[in-house]
């Protein structure tokens, strides 16, 4: 019988470097830059204190926390670099699947290839491969795991892509892969939204936390420890847990042909992505007629249903400000933009930006809930206080491969993200190894990077 786990067993076991298009390979490079530049950033924030924790507990290893000169174990070094990746908002995302599968298989991969000496070509598949598990399940029970459940998508899926790159990397057989995917859905993240809705400090760990989870899933299926082939279908199983309805047959359409990484959207805004698309209606908007916070009467988003819960007018955290489409519609006409400088602990005590996020109502909107998730869509409706009424619309936003970021454009985010842990010229150097990454023998050289600080 073919079950889900056994089914991604034989995909990951059976795919390898030379199996990867050309197209695949430089969109694994991309994403590891974008991953490491915004982890990069994050080792230079107050959420940086999770290296303590991972030192403490993570014992002797060759695993690299990154911004930093330390080492230990590849579990604990990927829970420190997923958490200060996943805290400035700004890692990739999978809109049908609603992963953030970058933060899952990219800390996770780079961990184990320290650990054990190997390649870029080792990383990039065991990346690819990550993506793919993490989406691949994700699509199975979305969007019910949001729209039926309360779970944070991500975090609960998180351990896929983490379990799915730790058991290439460790040349598990199709059986050990299988157990792997399979414990991981036994003993990964249970996240529920309210710690995400409300910027509760503890959300920043999810996906670090999945990644942990992943690696020991690997780990423990490496020396024995088995787990049911119907973990993921099966009549107890995860997709049964996590979601009112699922679709199996979602996980293996297109498996093997289609690689699901070149389906991931970039974030260009440092905040959900569920709220992109209503900022891109601002920005145009605010370009096109130039007006200002004090010209505006009252502000309207309708948007589809789990965007809708990003409602709250006055966020008590610079976290919880990251889910506010109210506060976001104001430091985006006021600033032109939602970068990590418009999200602040002086910002959002703005009376300016207060004041005008108390005019912003959203509501969710039936009609644009009907193309969710194959769209993310928002109609942002402004009112002037001349009684002009402006209006624009976003089915999908920037950054997504239907609207996607130029290869400039993130090698400026990378650049942008990478420079405040480590000088120009250094990240000019990382980004170069990256983009050279599959004919790096050891990925230690591009690891050792990575501890450079400013001075």
């Amino acid at each position: 019988m073919t079950t889900a786990s056994r089914k991604l067993g034989e995909f990951i076991y059976n795919t390898n470097y030379e199996n990867l298009p050309k197209a695949v390979v430089d969109e694994a490079k991309l994403r590891i830059a974008d991953v490491i530049g915004i982890g990069l950033s994050g080792s230079q924030t107050e959420v940086s204190k999770i290296e303590k924790f991972s030192l403490a507990k993570g014992g002797e290893g060759k695993a690299t926390i990154w911004g930093t000169g330390n080492k230990t174990s590849p579990a604990y070094a990927s829970l420190a670099n997923g958490t200060m990746t996943f805290h400035l908002e700004l890692d990739d995302v999978h809109r049908t699947s609603h992963t953030h599968p970058g933060v899952s298989a990219i800390p996770t991969a780079i961990a184990l290839c320290e650990e054990y000496g190997l390649s870029g070509k080792e990383l990039i598949t065991a990346v690819v491969l990550g993506y793919d598990a993490s989406i691949r399940v994700g699509m199975a029970v979305s969007p019910s795991i949001y729209v039926d459940r309360t779970f944070l998508a991500p975090g609960t899926l998180s351990v896929f892509g983490a379990a799915a790159s730790a058991s290439k990397l460790l040349k598990l057989d199709v059986k050990g892969i299988s157990n792997a995917i399979g414990g991981g859905s036994y003993f990964g993240p249970t996240a529920c939204y309210e710690s995400f809705k409300l910027g509760a400090g503890i959300k920043d760990m999810i996906m670090g936390w999945g990644n942990y989870c992943g690696i020991y899933a690997a780990e423990l299926a490496a020396m024995g420890f088995g787990a049911p082939d119907t973990a993921i279908e099966g009549d107890f199983g995860f997709c049964k847990t996590t979601s009112a309805k699922f679709d199996i047959q979602r996980l293996y359409n297109d498996m093997g042909s289609v690689y699901e990484i070149m389906n991931t959207g970039v974030k260009p805004y440092a905040c959900c992505r569920q709220h992109h698309a209503a900022i891109d209606c601002m920005l145009e908007l605010r370009n096109k007629y130039n007006f200002k916070l004090e010209d505006v009467s009252h502000v309207r988003v309708r948007t589809f249903v789990v965007s809708s819960r990003g409602n709250k007018k006055k966020p008590a955290s610079v976290q919880e400000a990251k889910y506010s489409i109210p506060y976001i519609m104001a430091v985006a006409l006021e600033l032109g933009g939602a970068w990590r400088d418009q999200f602040t602990d002086e910002l959002i005590n703005d009376t300016r930006l207060l004041e005008f996020a108390s005019k912003v109502d959203v509501e969710p909107d039936y009609e644009l809930d009907k193309l969710y998730d194959e769209k993310w869509p928002s109609i942002v409706e402004i009112k002037l206080n001349d009684g002009k009424v402006l209006s624009a619309r976003h089915d999908l936003p920037k950054g997504e491969p239907e609207f996607p970021c130029s290869p400039q454009e993130l090698k400026d985010k990378f650049m942008s993200l990478a420079t405040d842990a480590v000088s120009n010229e250094v990240a000019e150097t990382i980004w170069n190894t990256i983009q050279n990454l599959e004919n790096l023998d050891d990925v230690t050289k591009l690891t050792e990077l990575l501890t450079s600080k400013i001075e």
